[in-house]
């Protein structure tokens, strides 16, 4: 079982996915993502240790409506 834990720079839990059968996809550094209506630049991708699941912290940073206009 892996869980996704999205932090803001804050470390604010803002978004967390359970993946009990591990079907999702690792992100990657660099990658963007969509929570909602929000576009996010993932900046660092951490496993926990010693954790009994696989548990993700997965720091990243919300892209601003300037920036949304070069991405697309």
């Amino acid at each position: 079982m892996r869980v996704f834990r999205f932090i803001d720079f804050l470390g604010c839990v803002i978004h967390t996915i359970n993946d009990p059968e591990d079907r999702l996809p690792i992100p990657h550094t660099g990658q963007i993502i969509t929570i909602g209506v929000s576009r996010m630049s993932v900046q660092s991708v951490l496993l926990e240790p010693d954790s009994t699941a696989r548990v993700y912290s997965i720091l990243v940073r919300e892209i601003s409506a300037n920036e949304q206009a070069f991405t697309n």
